[in-house]
Protein backbone atom coordinates (compact mmCIF):
# COMPACT_ATOMS: atom_id res chain seq x y z
CA UNK A 1 0.00 0.00 0.00
CA UNK A 2 2.92 2.41 0.88
CA UNK A 3 4.79 1.92 -2.36
CA UNK A 4 0.85 2.16 -4.39
CA UNK A 5 0.69 5.83 -2.14
CA UNK A 6 3.68 6.84 -3.46
CA UNK A 7 3.15 6.21 -7.16
CA UNK A 8 -0.72 8.08 -6.89
CA UNK A 9 1.75 11.00 -5.23
CA UNK A 10 4.50 11.23 -8.10
CA UNK A 11 2.12 10.94 -10.63
CA UNK A 12 -0.35 13.87 -8.81
CA UNK A 13 3.17 15.97 -9.09
CA UNK A 14 4.00 15.27 -12.75
CA UNK A 15 0.01 16.20 -13.76
CA UNK A 16 -0.07 19.23 -11.18
CA UNK A 17 3.62 20.42 -13.13
CA UNK A 18 1.93 19.96 -16.11
CA UNK A 19 -1.04 21.73 -15.37
CA UNK A 20 1.33 25.09 -14.11
CA UNK A 21 3.45 24.24 -17.31
CA UNK A 22 0.42 24.09 -19.96
CA UNK A 23 -1.06 27.49 -17.90
CA UNK A 24 2.21 29.41 -18.82
CA UNK A 25 1.93 27.99 -22.51
CA UNK A 26 -1.51 29.42 -22.71
CA UNK A 27 -0.43 33.04 -21.51
CA UNK A 28 2.65 32.91 -24.08
CA UNK A 29 0.20 32.38 -26.59
CA UNK A 30 -2.08 35.14 -25.24
CA UNK A 31 0.80 37.59 -24.99
CA UNK A 32 1.96 37.11 -28.87
CA UNK A 33 -1.64 38.25 -29.66
CA UNK A 34 -1.40 41.62 -27.53
CA UNK A 35 1.61 42.78 -29.98
CA UNK A 36 -1.47 44.27 -32.34
CA UNK A 37 -1.61 47.21 -29.64
CA UNK A 38 2.33 48.45 -29.12
CA UNK A 39 1.90 50.86 -26.39
CA UNK A 40 0.41 48.15 -24.43
CA UNK A 41 3.08 45.72 -25.22
CA UNK A 42 6.19 48.43 -24.20
CA UNK A 43 4.93 48.64 -20.74
CA UNK A 44 6.86 47.17 -18.36
CA UNK A 45 3.60 46.14 -16.39
CA UNK A 46 3.10 44.04 -19.34
CA UNK A 47 6.16 42.91 -21.12
CA UNK A 48 7.68 42.50 -17.07
CA UNK A 49 10.80 43.01 -18.17
CA UNK A 50 11.41 40.55 -20.60
CA UNK A 51 11.88 42.92 -22.96
CA UNK A 52 15.92 44.00 -23.34
CA UNK A 53 16.04 47.76 -22.62
CA UNK A 54 18.96 50.39 -24.49
CA UNK A 55 21.96 49.53 -23.93
CA UNK A 56 22.17 52.97 -22.49
CA UNK A 57 20.76 51.63 -18.89
CA UNK A 58 23.42 50.31 -16.34
CA UNK A 59 24.03 46.54 -15.48
CA UNK A 60 22.63 47.83 -11.92
CA UNK A 61 19.26 49.16 -13.45
CA UNK A 62 18.75 45.74 -15.84
CA UNK A 63 18.77 43.43 -12.70
CA UNK A 64 16.81 46.02 -10.94
CA UNK A 65 13.97 46.00 -13.03
CA UNK A 66 13.92 42.44 -13.19
CA UNK A 67 13.86 41.70 -10.03
CA UNK A 68 11.19 44.19 -8.90
CA UNK A 69 8.62 43.14 -11.61
CA UNK A 70 9.90 39.22 -9.81
CA UNK A 71 9.33 40.91 -5.98
CA UNK A 72 5.87 42.29 -7.14
CA UNK A 73 4.50 38.61 -8.79
CA UNK A 74 6.04 36.32 -5.63
CA UNK A 75 4.41 38.97 -3.29
CA UNK A 76 1.18 38.37 -4.81
CA UNK A 77 1.04 34.94 -5.08
CA UNK A 78 2.26 35.01 -1.33
CA UNK A 79 -1.07 37.29 -0.59
CA UNK A 80 -2.98 34.52 -2.72
CA UNK A 81 -1.63 31.90 -0.81
CA UNK A 82 -3.09 33.28 2.30
CA UNK A 83 -6.71 33.09 0.71
CA UNK A 84 -8.53 30.39 1.01
CA UNK A 85 -10.11 31.59 -2.79
CA UNK A 86 -6.42 32.41 -4.10
CA UNK A 87 -5.93 29.78 -6.56
CA UNK A 88 -8.05 31.07 -9.22
CA UNK A 89 -6.09 34.10 -8.43
CA UNK A 90 -2.78 31.81 -8.91
CA UNK A 91 -3.11 30.95 -11.64
CA UNK A 92 -3.88 33.94 -13.27
CA UNK A 93 -0.81 35.21 -11.88
CA UNK A 94 0.71 32.38 -14.16
CA UNK A 95 -0.90 33.37 -17.29
CA UNK A 96 0.05 37.03 -16.42
CA UNK A 97 4.00 35.56 -16.53
CA UNK A 98 3.25 33.59 -19.58
CA UNK A 99 2.02 36.63 -21.79
CA UNK A 100 4.80 38.65 -20.76
CA UNK A 101 7.03 36.18 -22.29
CA UNK A 102 5.26 36.21 -25.12
CA UNK A 103 4.63 39.69 -26.03
CA UNK A 104 8.23 40.46 -25.22
CA UNK A 105 9.50 37.68 -27.89
CA UNK A 106 6.66 38.72 -30.38
CA UNK A 107 7.46 42.59 -30.21
CA UNK A 108 10.95 41.93 -30.95
CA UNK A 109 10.82 39.63 -33.57
CA UNK A 110 7.93 42.12 -35.44
CA UNK A 111 10.66 45.25 -34.72
CA UNK A 112 13.82 43.19 -35.49
CA UNK A 113 12.22 40.49 -37.73
CA UNK A 114 14.84 37.16 -38.22
CA UNK A 115 17.99 39.88 -36.76
CA UNK A 116 15.88 38.91 -33.32
CA UNK A 117 17.07 35.23 -33.10
CA UNK A 118 19.91 35.94 -31.27
CA UNK A 119 18.89 38.37 -28.69
CA UNK A 120 15.89 36.66 -28.56
CA UNK A 121 18.12 33.45 -27.76
CA UNK A 122 20.54 35.16 -25.37
CA UNK A 123 18.16 37.92 -23.30
CA UNK A 124 15.37 36.44 -23.30
CA UNK A 125 15.14 32.89 -23.88
CA UNK A 126 17.47 32.22 -20.32
CA UNK A 127 15.31 34.53 -18.60
CA UNK A 128 12.20 33.02 -19.84
CA UNK A 129 13.11 29.49 -18.18
CA UNK A 130 14.42 30.64 -15.60
CA UNK A 131 11.27 32.51 -14.09
CA UNK A 132 8.99 30.35 -15.69
CA UNK A 133 10.23 27.60 -13.71
CA UNK A 134 10.98 29.77 -10.62
CA UNK A 135 7.16 31.15 -11.26
CA UNK A 136 5.73 27.77 -11.26
CA UNK A 137 6.93 26.50 -8.00
CA UNK A 138 6.03 30.09 -6.74
CA UNK A 139 2.28 29.28 -7.83
CA UNK A 140 2.62 25.51 -6.61
CA UNK A 141 3.18 26.71 -2.81
CA UNK A 142 0.40 29.28 -3.54
CA UNK A 143 -1.94 26.53 -4.16
CA UNK A 144 -1.09 24.36 -1.37
CA UNK A 145 -1.42 26.97 1.50
CA UNK A 146 -4.73 28.20 0.15
CA UNK A 147 -5.95 24.70 -0.33
CA UNK A 148 -5.25 24.16 3.14
CA UNK A 149 -7.05 26.87 4.43
CA UNK A 150 -10.03 26.41 2.42
CA UNK A 151 -10.14 22.72 3.36
CA UNK A 152 -9.97 24.45 6.90
CA UNK A 153 -12.92 26.52 6.32
CA UNK A 154 -15.30 23.89 4.48
CA UNK A 155 -14.70 20.38 6.69
CA UNK A 156 -12.89 22.29 9.59
CA UNK A 157 -9.81 20.15 8.55
CA UNK A 158 -6.76 21.94 10.61
CA UNK A 159 -3.24 21.69 9.20
CA UNK A 160 -0.67 20.32 11.08
CA UNK A 161 0.70 23.11 13.41
CA UNK A 162 -0.72 26.06 11.47
CA UNK A 163 1.97 27.85 13.29
CA UNK A 164 4.66 25.99 12.33
CA UNK A 165 3.12 25.69 8.94
CA UNK A 166 2.92 29.42 8.14
CA UNK A 167 6.51 29.69 9.22
CA UNK A 168 7.47 26.95 6.22
CA UNK A 169 5.23 28.93 3.87
CA UNK A 170 7.16 32.22 4.61
CA UNK A 171 10.74 30.34 4.49
CA UNK A 172 9.84 29.00 1.14
CA UNK A 173 9.17 32.09 -0.52
CA UNK A 174 12.57 33.79 1.15
CA UNK A 175 14.43 31.49 -0.63
CA UNK A 176 11.99 31.98 -4.08
CA UNK A 177 12.57 35.66 -3.58
CA UNK A 178 16.51 35.10 -3.00
CA UNK A 179 16.66 32.66 -6.17
CA UNK A 180 14.75 35.62 -8.34
CA UNK A 181 17.47 38.17 -7.09
CA UNK A 182 20.55 36.00 -8.60
CA UNK A 183 17.93 35.28 -11.34
CA UNK A 184 17.59 38.89 -11.91
CA UNK A 185 21.53 39.50 -11.51
CA UNK A 186 22.58 37.11 -13.67
CA UNK A 187 20.04 38.36 -16.28
CA UNK A 188 21.62 41.87 -15.88
CA UNK A 189 25.05 40.41 -16.78
CA UNK A 190 23.55 38.62 -19.99
CA UNK A 191 21.80 42.29 -20.92
CA UNK A 192 24.89 44.16 -20.17
CA UNK A 193 27.17 41.15 -22.22
CA UNK A 194 25.02 41.69 -25.10
CA UNK A 195 24.66 45.20 -25.48
CA UNK A 196 28.72 46.25 -24.66
CA UNK A 197 30.38 43.21 -26.30
CA UNK A 198 28.31 41.13 -28.34
CA UNK A 199 26.14 44.29 -30.20
CA UNK A 200 29.56 45.78 -30.70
Amino acid sequence: MKHISTFYENNDKRTSLFAYTLIVMVGIAVGSLMIKDRDTAYSFLVNQYFVPTSEEVSLFALARGTFVSSLIFTAAAFFFGLCALGKPFGALLLLYRGAGIGVSVTLMYSCMGKAAFLPVLITVLPKAVAFSVLSILTIRETFRRSRSIFMYCIKDEACSDNVQSFRLYCVKFIVLIFLSLIISAADGGLNYLYFKIIRQ
